[in-house]
Formats: structure tokens, sequence, C-alpha cells
């Protein structure tokens, strides 16, 4: 069970034969996030591999990586194929590196599209999950990584799944989500119960890595209905931003 910085090097893609899809995970770990938050981040966590895994196909064709953020920015799970992801049990400290979590995700993600190239493996496009309750207080400002977010996002090399919970500041989440047409997912009313937005990011996972290229996926979901504490604007629905 992983706690704090262990120490595993990248594991390299199985099942080289089918397309591949790598999720990179950014976690906020700064003091602010202490008590319920973590605790059920961590337990989504473990829920999002599950769920992946149901899927055999997924479970091989699918690679992770999971990085923390407080006043620097951690690997705490290299990527492995989702089967290989360990369990979580995170513990939070410090300020907020949010400029640097986003950078980093980036790159681990170029790296592993890289990696995918180098074995002659086709690639889905990647997901970067960013989930933060405030801004940077690092450096101040995430104008670094909201450029090349922007330019990844528009370039079609990346999809962005930023969640903001608690007290986050929109300014710094429409700065980073500025090509998803300046919205956000948003767990309401202060509520620190992730479920539906780690369901909904983990069957669309499953759905977009073994689905035939081209292919419009559909996922079921509750997110951004008024039946759950996840909203999204300003999309109409949770499928049309899936697909786009």
């Amino acid at each position: 069970m992983f706690n704090e910085t262990p120490r595993f090097g990248s594991q390299p893609p199985v099942a080289t034969d089918k397309d591949h899809m790598s999720v990179l995970i950014a976690v906020d770990t700064s003091g602010s996030v202490e008590g319920d938050a973590i605790r059920n981040i961590n337990a989504n966590l473990n829920n999002f591999k599950r769920i992946v895994c149901e899927d055999p196909v997924a479970a091989k064709c699918v690679d992770v990586c999971v990085i923390a953020f407080d006043d620097k920015v951690r690997v705490i799970q290299d990527w492995c194929p989702i089967r290989d992801m360990q369990s979580f049990e995170l513990s939070c400290g410090g300020c907020t590196d949010l400029n640097g979590a986003v950078l980093t995700g980036i790159q681990k993600i170029r790296e592993r599209s890289r990696e995918y190239v180098e074995r002659g493996i086709v690639e889905r496009k990647p997901y970067l999950i960013v989930m933060t309750d405030g801004f940077d207080t690092v450096t101040g400002s995430v104008d670094e990584a909201a450029d090349l977010a922007y330019q990844r996002i528009t370039g079609n090399k990346m999809k962005l799944w930023f969640l903001g919970f608690g007290p986050y500041d929109k300014e710094t989440a429409s700065k980073l989500c500025r090509a998803n047409g300046n919205w956000c997912f948003e767990v309401k009313n202060g509520d620190f119960n992730f479920n539906d937005f780690f369901d909904f990011a983990a069957n669309s996972v499953k759905a977009v890595s073994v689905s035939a290229p081209g292919q419009d996926v559909q996922v079921d979901t509750n997110v951004g209905t008024p039946q759950s504490n996840v909203a999204m604007t300003p999309l109409p629905t949770a499928n049309a931003w899936l697909n786009g």
C-alpha cells in the first residue's frame, strides 16, 4: 500500500498488439485536503482501478500514473497497466504546487506516448485528471501550465478532467480549462463525496479504451444532473463533452 513516496519505476506496456490509453491522475495533497476529502480520494482511487478492470482488455491496455502535489510534485504510482496499480493511503500537508502538477502530468503523458511510438502501439487520447480544492500557492500562477494544457488539448493530444472541490479558485480553473470552454467538474455544496466523479471517469476510461476507432462512446452517469453532487457546465450533457 502506498502512503507517501514509493520508489517504483515505470513498467512497460503489456498486450502491445492492442491500442493503449494512458491516464494520469494528479491529486492535491496540500494541508487543506486533510480529513474527509483525502479519505474519500483514497477510497475512490482504489475503486477507479476496480471499475476499469471489470473489462479484461481495459485491465491490460489502460496505463495509469498517479502524482500527488503539495509543496512539491511527487510520483506516487509510476506508469503501469492499471491491473497492477497499487492501493493508496495518501496523507496531506503543505502548500499547493498546482502549476507544477499540471506540467509534470503533461510531461509524464508525453513520456508514455513516446514509449507507445517506440513500441509500435496505437494510442488512444490520454486523460489528465486533476483534482484540487485551491490554487497555486507555490509560484502563485498557473499561466505556464495553462498555456501548455491549451496547446495539448487544442492539438487533440489529451483530454483534461478538472475537478474543483471545497473553496477551489474558479479563476485558476478557468485558465486551465480554457480549451474545455471555461468549465470544469465541481463538487457542490462543499461536499467531499467524489464517488460520482470517479465512477464517471472510470467508466469513461473503460468504454473509450476498448471502443472501435471513431465510435461514439456513451456512458451512463448522473454527473451534471440534479441527482448528482457533481456539476458540469456549460455543456448540456456529459456525453457531448466525452466525445468532443
